[in-house]
Protein backbone atom coordinates (compact mmCIF):
# COMPACT_ATOMS: atom_id res chain seq x y z
CA UNK A 1 0.00 0.00 0.00
CA UNK A 2 1.57 3.30 -0.99
CA UNK A 3 0.48 7.10 -0.07
CA UNK A 4 -0.19 8.50 -3.26
CA UNK A 5 -2.59 10.97 -2.54
CA UNK A 6 0.21 13.44 -1.64
CA UNK A 7 3.29 13.89 -0.83
CA UNK A 8 4.22 12.99 2.55
CA UNK A 9 5.36 15.53 4.98
CA UNK A 10 9.09 15.75 6.19
CA UNK A 11 9.34 16.01 10.40
CA UNK A 12 12.13 16.56 12.18
CA UNK A 13 12.27 14.96 15.92
CA UNK A 14 14.59 15.91 19.03
CA UNK A 15 15.19 14.63 22.37
CA UNK A 16 13.43 16.90 24.49
CA UNK A 17 16.10 19.10 26.53
CA UNK A 18 17.33 22.22 27.63
CA UNK A 19 19.29 23.67 25.13
CA UNK A 20 20.26 27.11 24.39
CA UNK A 21 20.42 26.10 20.61
CA UNK A 22 16.98 25.28 20.19
CA UNK A 23 15.79 28.54 18.44
CA UNK A 24 18.32 28.29 16.29
CA UNK A 25 17.64 25.10 15.45
CA UNK A 26 13.84 26.09 14.51
CA UNK A 27 14.74 28.28 12.53
CA UNK A 28 16.94 26.32 10.40
CA UNK A 29 14.53 23.53 10.17
CA UNK A 30 11.95 25.57 9.35
CA UNK A 31 14.24 27.14 6.45
CA UNK A 32 14.97 23.53 5.43
CA UNK A 33 11.31 23.15 4.43
CA UNK A 34 10.01 20.87 6.93
CA UNK A 35 6.64 20.70 7.88
CA UNK A 36 6.79 19.52 11.51
CA UNK A 37 8.72 19.75 14.60
CA UNK A 38 8.30 16.63 16.74
CA UNK A 39 9.58 16.28 20.87
CA UNK A 40 9.23 13.76 22.76
CA UNK A 41 9.07 13.66 26.73
CA UNK A 42 11.92 11.91 28.33
CA UNK A 43 13.71 12.13 32.12
CA UNK A 44 14.90 15.42 32.80
CA UNK A 45 13.47 16.95 29.48
CA UNK A 46 9.78 18.09 28.41
CA UNK A 47 8.90 18.17 25.07
CA UNK A 48 5.97 21.09 25.69
CA UNK A 49 9.30 23.07 26.78
CA UNK A 50 11.90 21.90 24.21
CA UNK A 51 8.88 22.87 21.76
CA UNK A 52 8.10 26.15 23.38
CA UNK A 53 11.31 27.58 22.41
CA UNK A 54 11.24 26.07 18.91
CA UNK A 55 7.96 28.13 18.72
CA UNK A 56 8.83 31.81 19.46
CA UNK A 57 11.49 31.89 16.57
CA UNK A 58 9.30 30.24 13.93
CA UNK A 59 6.39 30.99 12.14
CA UNK A 60 5.18 28.13 9.80
CA UNK A 61 6.66 25.32 11.62
CA UNK A 62 4.18 22.70 13.02
CA UNK A 63 4.94 21.06 16.31
CA UNK A 64 4.07 18.01 18.00
CA UNK A 65 4.93 16.49 21.41
CA UNK A 66 5.87 12.62 20.66
CA UNK A 67 4.76 11.43 23.06
CA UNK A 68 3.87 12.54 26.64
CA UNK A 69 2.79 8.44 28.50
CA UNK A 70 -0.32 8.41 30.17
CA UNK A 71 1.05 6.25 33.17
CA UNK A 72 2.99 8.97 34.04
CA UNK A 73 0.69 12.12 33.82
CA UNK A 74 -2.85 12.45 33.80
CA UNK A 75 -5.51 14.25 31.33
CA UNK A 76 -5.77 16.95 33.60
CA UNK A 77 -2.18 17.27 34.38
CA UNK A 78 -1.46 17.22 30.47
CA UNK A 79 -4.08 19.70 30.01
CA UNK A 80 -2.48 22.27 32.31
CA UNK A 81 1.15 21.56 30.99
CA UNK A 82 -0.17 22.77 27.08
CA UNK A 83 -2.40 25.47 28.89
CA UNK A 84 0.97 27.19 30.27
CA UNK A 85 2.98 26.53 27.71
CA UNK A 86 0.80 29.26 25.45
CA UNK A 87 1.86 26.83 22.48
CA UNK A 88 -0.94 27.57 19.82
CA UNK A 89 -3.91 25.14 18.96
CA UNK A 90 -3.11 25.58 15.65
CA UNK A 91 -0.07 24.25 15.68
CA UNK A 92 0.61 21.66 18.32
CA UNK A 93 -0.16 17.94 17.86
CA UNK A 94 -0.34 16.71 21.44
CA UNK A 95 1.07 13.03 21.20
CA UNK A 96 0.45 10.70 24.39
CA UNK A 97 1.60 6.83 24.59
CA UNK A 98 0.39 4.03 26.72
CA UNK A 99 3.87 4.11 28.92
CA UNK A 100 4.05 1.45 31.36
CA UNK A 101 -0.30 0.61 30.97
CA UNK A 102 -1.10 -1.53 29.20
CA UNK A 103 -5.06 -1.02 29.17
CA UNK A 104 -6.09 -0.06 25.62
CA UNK A 105 -9.34 1.43 27.80
CA UNK A 106 -7.26 3.77 29.62
CA UNK A 107 -5.95 4.82 26.41
CA UNK A 108 -9.05 5.46 25.26
CA UNK A 109 -10.61 7.16 27.66
CA UNK A 110 -7.39 9.20 27.93
CA UNK A 111 -7.79 10.28 24.68
CA UNK A 112 -11.09 11.21 25.41
CA UNK A 113 -11.10 13.20 28.38
CA UNK A 114 -7.95 15.23 26.44
CA UNK A 115 -11.04 15.75 23.44
CA UNK A 116 -12.65 17.80 26.20
CA UNK A 117 -9.94 19.36 27.71
CA UNK A 118 -7.50 20.60 25.19
CA UNK A 119 -10.25 21.41 22.58
CA UNK A 120 -8.95 22.84 19.44
CA UNK A 121 -5.86 20.48 19.69
CA UNK A 122 -5.07 17.43 17.16
CA UNK A 123 -4.53 14.60 19.39
CA UNK A 124 -1.46 11.84 18.77
CA UNK A 125 -1.34 8.34 19.52
CA UNK A 126 1.77 6.34 19.93
CA UNK A 127 1.61 2.90 18.53
CA UNK A 128 4.30 -0.21 18.39
CA UNK A 129 1.99 -3.05 18.40
CA UNK A 130 -1.31 -3.65 16.20
CA UNK A 131 -3.84 -3.25 18.91
CA UNK A 132 -2.90 0.13 19.51
CA UNK A 133 -2.50 0.96 15.69
CA UNK A 134 -6.03 0.04 15.70
CA UNK A 135 -7.80 2.47 18.55
CA UNK A 136 -5.16 5.01 16.74
CA UNK A 137 -7.33 4.59 14.08
CA UNK A 138 -10.21 4.93 15.67
CA UNK A 139 -9.72 8.17 18.50
CA UNK A 140 -6.56 9.62 17.03
CA UNK A 141 -5.90 12.60 14.71
CA UNK A 142 -2.36 11.07 14.40
CA UNK A 143 -1.17 7.86 15.05
CA UNK A 144 3.00 7.83 15.25
CA UNK A 145 4.77 4.56 14.36
CA UNK A 146 7.98 3.52 16.16
CA UNK A 147 10.89 1.26 15.25
CA UNK A 148 8.74 -0.02 12.16
CA UNK A 149 10.64 -0.45 8.65
CA UNK A 150 8.42 0.27 5.48
CA UNK A 151 7.08 -3.17 5.49
CA UNK A 152 5.71 -3.38 8.61
CA UNK A 153 4.68 0.70 8.10
CA UNK A 154 2.37 -0.45 5.67
CA UNK A 155 0.74 -2.93 7.36
CA UNK A 156 0.44 -0.71 10.46
CA UNK A 157 -1.15 1.83 8.08
CA UNK A 158 -3.98 -1.13 7.11
CA UNK A 159 -4.58 -1.72 10.77
CA UNK A 160 -5.21 1.91 11.31
CA UNK A 161 -7.56 2.05 8.39
CA UNK A 162 -9.64 -0.54 9.67
CA UNK A 163 -9.90 1.05 12.98
CA UNK A 164 -10.86 3.86 11.48
CA UNK A 165 -13.64 2.41 8.91
CA UNK A 166 -14.56 0.58 12.08
CA UNK A 167 -15.53 3.64 13.92
CA UNK A 168 -16.49 5.58 10.74
CA UNK A 169 -14.34 8.34 10.87
CA UNK A 170 -11.63 9.52 8.65
CA UNK A 171 -8.34 7.52 8.61
CA UNK A 172 -5.96 9.35 10.79
CA UNK A 173 -2.43 10.77 9.71
CA UNK A 174 0.05 8.15 9.64
CA UNK A 175 3.40 9.69 11.24
CA UNK A 176 6.43 7.18 12.06
CA UNK A 177 10.02 7.82 13.80
CA UNK A 178 12.39 7.18 11.25
CA UNK A 179 15.95 6.84 12.87
CA UNK A 180 18.67 8.70 10.78
CA UNK A 181 22.39 8.19 11.57
CA UNK A 182 25.01 10.11 8.85
CA UNK A 183 28.79 9.59 9.02
CA UNK A 184 31.75 8.41 10.99
CA UNK A 185 30.21 6.06 13.49
CA UNK A 186 26.43 5.86 11.90
CA UNK A 187 26.35 2.13 12.18
CA UNK A 188 27.31 1.93 15.31
CA UNK A 189 24.67 4.60 16.60
CA UNK A 190 21.99 3.28 15.46
CA UNK A 191 22.53 -0.41 16.72
CA UNK A 192 23.46 0.79 20.09
CA UNK A 193 19.46 2.71 19.62
CA UNK A 194 18.02 -0.94 18.71
CA UNK A 195 19.35 -2.76 20.76
CA UNK A 196 18.79 -0.26 24.07
CA UNK A 197 15.06 -0.48 22.92
CA UNK A 198 15.19 -4.10 22.72
CA UNK A 199 16.50 -4.03 26.20
CA UNK A 200 13.43 -2.20 26.78
CA UNK A 201 11.27 -5.77 26.53
CA UNK A 202 7.71 -6.11 25.57
CA UNK A 203 6.20 -4.58 22.40
CA UNK A 204 9.79 -2.59 21.62
CA UNK A 205 11.25 -6.15 21.55
CA UNK A 206 8.78 -7.82 20.42
CA UNK A 207 8.27 -5.53 17.21
CA UNK A 208 12.11 -5.57 16.85
CA UNK A 209 12.76 -8.79 16.51
CA UNK A 210 10.58 -9.94 14.20
CA UNK A 211 11.71 -7.32 11.76
CA UNK A 212 15.27 -8.49 11.88
CA UNK A 213 14.02 -12.44 11.64
CA UNK A 214 12.36 -11.44 8.28
CA UNK A 215 15.65 -9.90 7.52
CA UNK A 216 15.50 -5.99 8.29
CA UNK A 217 18.29 -6.15 10.60
CA UNK A 218 18.94 -2.78 10.47
CA UNK A 219 15.19 -0.72 11.15
CA UNK A 220 16.10 3.51 10.24
CA UNK A 221 18.59 4.95 7.75
CA UNK A 222 22.68 4.85 7.89
CA UNK A 223 25.15 6.57 5.78
CA UNK A 224 28.40 7.22 5.45
CA UNK A 225 27.13 10.25 3.09
CA UNK A 226 24.67 12.79 3.25
CA UNK A 227 23.47 12.08 -0.46
CA UNK A 228 22.77 8.54 0.79
CA UNK A 229 19.74 9.14 3.31
CA UNK A 230 17.15 10.51 0.66
CA UNK A 231 17.39 7.41 -1.72
CA UNK A 232 17.22 5.17 2.10
CA UNK A 233 13.55 7.48 2.63
CA UNK A 234 12.05 6.61 -0.36
CA UNK A 235 10.43 3.27 1.33
CA UNK A 236 8.96 5.44 3.93
CA UNK A 237 7.93 8.05 2.06
CA UNK A 238 6.07 5.27 -0.01
CA UNK A 239 3.90 4.53 3.01
CA UNK A 240 3.36 7.44 5.23
CA UNK A 241 1.42 10.12 5.43
CA UNK A 242 4.83 11.68 7.67
CA UNK A 243 8.08 11.06 7.90
CA UNK A 244 9.98 11.70 11.24
CA UNK A 245 13.72 12.09 10.41
CA UNK A 246 14.55 11.25 14.22
CA UNK A 247 18.13 11.75 14.67
CA UNK A 248 20.95 10.30 16.08
CA UNK A 249 23.80 12.60 15.91
CA UNK A 250 27.70 11.94 16.65
CA UNK A 251 26.87 14.50 19.43
CA UNK A 252 24.28 16.85 20.95
CA UNK A 253 25.37 20.24 19.50
CA UNK A 254 23.20 22.33 17.06
CA UNK A 255 25.82 21.35 13.82
CA UNK A 256 25.61 18.06 14.53
CA UNK A 257 21.76 17.63 14.84
CA UNK A 258 21.65 19.95 11.40
CA UNK A 259 24.15 17.78 9.48
CA UNK A 260 21.21 15.03 10.06
CA UNK A 261 18.39 17.51 9.04
CA UNK A 262 19.87 18.76 5.82
CA UNK A 263 20.76 15.04 4.58
CA UNK A 264 17.33 13.92 4.78
CA UNK A 265 16.34 16.31 2.35
CA UNK A 266 18.77 15.88 -0.48
CA UNK A 267 17.02 13.75 -2.99
CA UNK A 268 18.65 11.12 -5.39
Amino acid sequence: MTVDRHQPRLAFGISAGPRHWLADLGVAVEALGYDELWSNDVRGGSGVDTLVAVAEATNRLRLAVGVIALSEASPDAIAQRVAASGLPADRLTVGVGSGSGRSLEAVRSGISALRELLAGHAIGLAAVGPRMAELGGAVADVVLLNWAGPRLASKRRQVVERGAAAAGRPVPRVAAYVRVAVGRGADERLASQQARYVGYGGSYRRVIDAQVASGESVIGVVAEEPGGVGPALAGYRSVLDTVVIRGLPAEDTLEAWLDVARAATLRA
